[in-house]
């Protein structure tokens, strides 16, 4: 039912400033972050209809770039979307990133692993401080199942605004395949290089598969050149 022909009432952000945002479902809090509808749907709706591919969670793994793809859905409403669920992410996280500290493979990949959606390839960083603590995060790229092409600067810029001394890049196989490429190795070397000669430490390099990773670090592949 559109919102107009609800009882006052009835509308989610009246029941929210009455009964508090716990009581109400899914698609009512993201129909107030949506704000209204489009042509054709209106807010619940909508909400409803990003909700019907797997839920928040389907939403967070998307991201705001696949959220463009969907009817009614523009920049400014794709970015409330995302950063309604960051804030939220971080208010389970005490507001406190920083203090995630980075500093074993197993522990970025059980922060990590969630993030990604296993039908396209897609190239994460973890901004780090001098002591491998959180201090922010950054999706780089996003391609189909071949293999994603990134540039340096791209990679490095999320970190410099961030004033960022170390970064960790993580990326997935969609095939399941954690094992490195060829390409793969080739490309973290590169980067490597890159991040050292501005004062930035690459510390590791996850690809992602099936329930499992490679840390390319302690496969070697960021010891040799």
């Amino acid at each position: 039912m559109p919102l107009r022909d609800l009882p006052p009432d009835q509308r989610p952000r009246e029941r929210l400033m009455r009964e508090g945002a716990g009581a109400l479902a899914d698609y009512e809090l993201l129909a107030i972050v949506l704000g209204a509808g489009s042509a054709g749907d209106h807010a619940l709706a909508l909400a409803g209809r990003l909700l019907a591919d797997g839920g928040i969670q389907g939403i967070r793994r998307r991201g705001p770039a696949a959220l463009l793809g969907e009817r009614g859905i523009g920049p400014a409403r794709a970015a409330q979307v995302a950063a309604a669920l960051e804030l939220g992410r971080r208010a389970l996280g005490n507001g406190r990133p920083a203090q995630l500290a980075m500093n074993e493979p197993a522990r970025a990949y059980e922060y990590l692993r969630q993030r990604f959606d296993a039908g396209c390839e897609q190239l994460l960083a973890l901004l780090l401080d001098v002591r491998l603590r959180l201090i922010g995060e950054a999706r780089l790229a996003q391609g189909g199942q071949a293999a994603l092409a990134v540039r340096a600067a791209d990679v490095l810029r999320p970190a410099v605004r961030a004033g960022a001394s170390a970064i960790l890049l993580a990326h997935n196989h969609p095939s399941g395949d954690p094992t490195p490429s060829a390409d793969d190795v080739a490309t973290t070397r590169a980067l490597a290089r890159a991040a050292n000669a501005i004062g930035i430490q690459l510390v590791d390099h996850l690809v992602i598969g099936d329930n499992t990773f490679v840390s390319m670090r302690l496969a070697g592949y960021l010891g040799h050149e």
